[in-house]
């Protein structure tokens, strides 16, 4: 299921025609287009990408056709595109609030990466890496739900998404990826209510999740949301282990917000650690989320609060451990392989605030990841998450015992 959406996200794009051709052309023009408005020049640059995995989708959608060596030219001659479109984006300061700019760093590396996977002949690594990409467009939008898009400045037009040959299911994502939030939720629904409790399960409760953020996460209204999904399990067949745990959502959603009416540029850090104090307590074995400890409505709603905090705050002092804590709580609601957004929360953390103690905790947290993601799977690093952890050691001032 890792690969799902975005397998089917790069194939509806094959139906597109809304994008320039000449992908080198605008890499080089992007540099020099002074003239162009902020918001323009990264929907541009997002158009070309698009345009790239357009160009892409039949290699992708194929392990077959990834790994043909008739086709390595044009693959890793995109894939370095790519590359270097994200690199570039990092100088728009739509994306400068720490939250985005970790994010895009996430595919920056990601895809530096899959470039040299695929250059030491490692194809469906790089493959898989690749299509797990897709993934960190809702993580990303999760972070910035203000900034969705008009009619008039939509990627897509969505009437295209509605005519593609794919499911319901599969159409909301894309609308969802692409921050047109209410129309996806409209889809999500009629997807949800057609259900039948022999469908896909999966399918049916990652739509329940994606509604859950719209409504904690984007609009932070629990009566709303709790009025809707009373609404979903009434008019819906789902099996009785989904439908018990919407209904312990919709009792947490009869309460309160952690934090009513909370304005993050008005909090003073005062008032954020007595916050803190009451909902998060450190233990040896990492963090307790006290009261949030049984919910995805709450990990939701305190993640929201940390990182629009951390965002209007860059410089509090609590920055390490909002990160640390951040990173605990999208693994726990966001648990796909390769793309661990809490991954690089870890890393920020490490980085940014290497003399504070909590950055050695973070580069245990981190580790523990890379070990189940690599080693369960090969007996050693690849060179570069090798020379990655000597230079984090090196950083924390960190010697890790020898094997005998």
């Amino acid at each position: 299921m890792i690969f799902k959406f975005s397998l089917l996200f790069l194939i509806s794009l094959l139906n597109l025609d809304c994008f320039s051709s000449d992908v080198k052309n605008h890499i080089n023009k992007s540099q020099s287009a002074k003239s162009v408005s902020n918001d323009g020049l990264i929907r541009k640059d997002m158009k070309t990408i698009a345009n790239i995995i357009q160009e892409m989708a039949l290699f992708i959608a194929s392990e077959q056709e990834f790994v043909k060596e008739s086709n390595k030219l044009t693959i890793q001659q995109n894939l370095e595109d790519l590359n270097i479109l994200f690199r570039n984006i990092k100088s728009h300061p739509v994306i400068s609030m720490q939250g985005l700019s970790i994010n895009q760093m996430i595919i920056s590396e990601q895809l530096e990466q899959t470039v040299n996977l695929f250059k030491k002949n490692q194809k469906p690594l790089a493959r898989a890496k690749l299509n797990a990409t897709m993934n960190l467009c809702i993580s990303c939008h999760s972070q910035s739900p203000g900034l969705s898009q008009s009619k008039s400045k939509t990627i897509i037009d969505d009437n295209k998404i509605k005519k593609l040959k794919i499911n319901e299911f599969d159409k909301a994502e894309l609308l969802f990826v692409l921050r047109e939030y209410s129309k996806a939720i409209a889809i999500y629904d009629n997807f949800l209510k057609n259900s039948k409790k022999a469908d896909d399960d999966e399918n049916v409760f990652k739509a329940l999740e994606r509604e859950l953020i719209y409504f904690v996460k984007f609009k932070k209204d629990y009566t709303q949301a709790k009025a809707h999904f009373e609404s979903l399990v009434k008019e819906s067949h789902f099996d009785e282990k989904i439908k018990q745990e919407v209904n312990d959502w919709i009792k947490i959603l009869s309460g309160k917000s952690l934090w009513e009416k909370f304005d993050s540029r008005l909090v003073k850090e005062e008032e954020m650690e007595k916050f803190i104090r009451t909902f998060i307590v450190d233990d040896e074995e990492g963090p307790i989320f006290s009261v949030t400890n049984s919910t995805d409505v709450y990990d939701l709603n305190l993640s929201s609060i940390l990182i629009d905090y951390y965002n209007s705050h860059p410089e509090t002092k609590l920055g390490p451990r909002i990160l640390f804590w951040l990173a605990i709580l999208e693994k726990r609601t966001n648990d796909e392989l390769f793309f661990s957004l809490g991954d690089y929360y870890l890393l920020v953390c490490m980085e940014k605030y290497s003399k504070d103690p909590i950055a050695k905790e973070c580069y245990e947290a981190y580790l523990d990841d890379l070990e189940i993601n690599y080693l369960s799977k090969e007996n050693k690093f690849p060179e570069d998450i090798h020379l990655k952890l000597k230079k984090l050691e090196k950083l924390l001032n960190i010697h890790p015992e020898k094997e005998e």
